[in-house]
């Protein structure tokens, strides 16, 4: 271990042990703790000093110098000085190098007042180096995978490659999330500075356990976070008198909590405050024409407050609305329960995203889909109907789906039986997120074309597509690209015709009368901005989708010769049936 290394694990003690007597010092105001703490920045100012980091020594020289004129008696530290100190050492100790001269003088202008204390942030490392342990891994396990093969050892091989997919998927999931833990390390300091500030003692604690979200969010779940949380210091959490007057205790509470139910991630923000003001709220919805709103409901309307005036008091420029749309963009929701004079919990709730899915795949008739693992209670290979309904155990259970020849019933979790005629496996796959109706999301990698993951919660009556033939003419040149779109297209039910060039593909027009056209543009021939013009002058009606990589210029040429849409090659197929549907309905 050379001297840096020891330096930076020497910071990092020290300074852990600084934040907890500083955090002493201002719950205690102890002032005994004083000279501890001048003992760790001396001891850090000093090791800085000795392998060569010059702005860490101009830094902590400045800390000590507060220190020595506290105990020197010619002045006085504050918490208003410690909260700051709060805001700047955290991060200080996340450096494995000199400070920056804009840092150095970023932290001075902070412990000196001329900056505010910057807000709590998410840590988030955006570039990361994979070992190269890791790498050779990989290597050795792919290697071992493709000789197996080659001496016909399939059982090894797949061994090796399951290997393999662990190992990438604990990569990736370490590369694209984030624990919340790490997001809201320095949350702590953001209720100290905001208890401070209204003049108001607030205990925190955080209850989070090992879940994690997507770094691309922690920004914004930290936003909302510490609006809801100053709000709750500023609009819900009474003055110490009030508290005691009330006969509560003077310091008040505010948890944040976490925890998974189903696939579902929750987040819970409590404090023992006053509570919502339900009937304030009631007289100013009504005042803004919002009556027939509940105040559950009106508090996350945009722009809604029950002040004539905003402050800056909480908020920030974040409303409830904001935090509102964070939940359902992704899927999720946020509720609200308060008592009067007890507190106020809010429950945010989103579902929770994985780079793989395990399903079940199915047959049924000419249908093929599956259904996640998780949603499955039992399979069934000897089918028992009663009075329609599937007999297992003595339970009965209402019948969704059947297939003309059924050889095995599925039953999922919201009590729902399937009948199908084959079951072809479990698999792990990636997840598209593209989903509507009872269709939750798509599984790649299982077929060459994704299949639907049907949702047991969300139909009633899984139906086979309608009894009318809808026709799909597909024109491009390459084998590849029709075979996997009539492929996943015929496995929705559509008839599909194809072509490998323009002229072909107009001659297939004219006979099939398709419902909707899927055109190339780069082909042999009459490329498919003419096959477009010429389809068109036959029938101006007919849905024509281009599917291809275009220039924002080769758009507009597409749209100007007649078609109706634009599809990239690059965006997932499933894309495409939404489009389909859009146009035949």
């Amino acid at each position: 271990m050379d001297f840096l290394e020891v330096f930076l694990q020497e910071l990092n003690e020290k300074g852990q042990e600084a934040i907890k007597l500083i955090k002493s010092f201002i719950e205690n105001k102890d002032p005994t703790s004083i000279h501890e703490i001048y003992r760790l920045f001396h001891t850090i100012k000093g090791s800085a000093s000795l392998v060569g980091f010059d702005k860490f020594k101009q830094l902590f020289h400045k800390i000590e110098d507060y220190f020595k004129r506290q105990m020197n008696g010619e002045d006085v530290i504050t918490e208003d000085f410690m909260l700051k100190l709060l805001t700047v050492v955290p991060e200080v100790l996340k450096k494995d190098s000199d400070l920056t001269d804009n840092e150095l003088e970023h932290y001075i202008d902070i412990i000196e007042g001329r900056k505010s204390p910057s807000e709590a942030k998410a840590y988030v490392t955006t570039s990361e180096t994979i070992p190269a342990e890791l790498l050779q891994e990989l290597l050795s396990n792919t290697l071992s995978a493709e000789n197996s093969l080659m001496r016909e050892d399939t059982q090894n091989a797949l061994r090796e490659i399951r290997l393999v997919k662990q190992k990438l998927v604990s990569l990736l999931e370490n590369t694209f999330y984030i624990k919340l833990r790490q997001v809201l390390a320095n949350f702590e300091v953001l209720v100290m500075q905001e208890a401070f500030s209204n003049k108001k003692k607030v205990k925190f604690e955080l209850q989070i356990g090992e879940e994690r979200i997507e770094k691309k969010d922690s920004e914004m779940l930290l936003n909302m976070l510490t609006h809801l949380v100053r709000n709750a210091i500023a609009h819900g959490i009474e003055l110490p008198e009030e508290r005691t007057k009330k006969g509560k205790p003077e310091v008040g509470k505010i948890i944040i909590r976490s925890y998974v139910q189903g696939n579902e991630l929750f987040l819970e923000i409590e404090d023992d405050g006053r509570g919502l003001e339900f009937e304030k709220i009631k007289q100013k919805a009504i005042e803004k024409g919002l009556g027939n709103l509940k105040p559950e409901e009106v508090i996350f309307v945009p722009g809604f407050s029950t002040k004539d005036k905003a402050d800056e008091t909480a908020g920030r420029g974040i409303g409830l609305d904001v935090v509102k749309n964070f939940a359902t963009a992704r899927g999720g929701d946020v509720e609200v329960v308060s008592a009067t004079g007890k507190g106020t919990r809010f429950i945010v709730h989103f579902p929770i995203k994985t780079f793989l899915v395990r399903v079940l795949v199915l047959e049924a008739d000419d249908l093929r889909f599956c259904i996640d693992l998780q949603d499955i209670l039992e399979i069934v290979s000897k089918a028992e109907i009663k009075d329609g309904q599937l007999k297992q155990k003595d339970k009965l259970y209402d019948i969704t789906f059947s297939c003309t020849s059924p050889r095995f019933a599925v039953i999922t979790k919201n009590n729902k039986a399937l009948l199908v005629s084959n079951l072809i496996g479990i698999f792990d796959g990636q997840v598209s997120s593209e989903s509507y109706g009872m269709i939750k999301g798509f599984v790649k990698n299982i077929f060459v074309y994704p299949l639907p993951i049907i949702s047991p919660e969300q139909f009633l009556k899984l139906q086979k597509p309608s009894e009318k033939v809808r026709k799909v003419l597909v024109i491009d040149d390459s084998v590849v690209t029709r075979n996997i779109l009539g492929k996943f297209l015929v496995n929705f039910g559509y008839t599909v015709f194809e072509a490998e060039n323009g002229i072909e593909g107009i001659e297939v027009f004219k006979k099939e009368n398709p419902d909707v056209i899927v055109c190339d543009v780069e082909m042999p021939g009459i490329d498919g901005f003419e096959t477009t013009r010429r389809i068109r002058e036959l029938n101006k009606d007919v849905p024509i989708i281009i599917f291809s990589t275009l220039t924002s210029e080769q758009l507009s040429k597409g749209l100007e010769v007649g078609a109706n849409a634009y599809l990239s090659k690059d965006e997932p197929p499933e894309r495409l049936i939404r489009l389909i549907e859009r146009f035949i309905q």
